[in-house]
C-alpha cells in the first residue's frame, strides 16, 4: 500500500477538485452545485478529508461530528469512497484510521456510518458492527397529502 496523505478540503479550489470522485459514489449529485451542496452541509459540522497518494486524490470521506440520543458522541461517515484506479490499496482502510485517531483525540467514543450491501464485507472485516436498524425514507409530500402546505411552512 502506498502511504496515504489525509488533508481536510477546505478552500473551494480543494473541494471543487473533489467532485470527480465523489460523483463515483453519489450520482444525484451535480458539478455546478457540489461546493454550494458541501458549503450547505459543512454549516451542519460537515467536513470532506481527501486522501492522497502521491499527491493524488485517492480516496474521499465525509464526516461530521454529531452527537444524538440514541448514540451520544459520534462520528458519523456520510461518504466514503476510492478512486476505482486505486481500490484494493487499503487507501479506504488508511483513512477510516486516520479519522479514528483524529475522534479518539477529540474524546469521540463511536464511529457510525450506513453501509450499502455492497459494502458490507469491507465493514466486517475491519470489525464495524451491523445494528438492526434500516434507513428509510419517503417523500414528504407523498406522506402529507396533496393538500399539504407547499414550502415556507412552520416546522414541526
Amino acid at each position: 500500500m502506498n502511504e496515504l496523505t489525509c488533508i481536510p478540503l477546505r478552500t473551494d479550489d480543494e473541494i471543487r477538485s473533489a467532485y470527480p470522485l465523489m460523483a463515483a459514489l453519489r450520482t444525484r449529485i451535480r458539478s455546478h452545485t457540489f461546493l454550494a451542496d458541501v458549503r450547505r452541509q459543512q454549516a451542519q459540522g460537515y467536513e470532506l478529508v481527501g486522501g492522497f497518494a502521491r499527491g493524488r486524490l485517492v480516496a474521499l470521506a465525509g464526516v461530521r461530528r454529531t452527537h444524538t440520543l440514541a448514540r451520544g458522541d459520534h462520528l458519523f461517515v456520510d461518504d466514503l469512497v476510492t478512486d476505482a484506479e486505486a481500490q484494493g490499496r487499503g487507501h479506504a482502510t488508511a483513512l477510516l484510521r486516520w479519522l479514528a485517531r483524529r475522534a479518539a483525540a477529540d474524546h469521540i467514543p463511536r464511529m457510525y456510518l450506513d453501509s450499502r450491501d455492497t459494502a458490507r464485507g469491507f465493514y466486517a472485516s475491519r470489525n464495524f458492527r451491523f445494528l438492526t436498524s434500516l434507513p428509510c425514507w419517503i417523500d414528504i409530500m407523498e406522506l402529507a397529502g396533496a393538500d399539504a402546505p407547499q414550502g415556507g411552512g412552520t416546522r414541526p
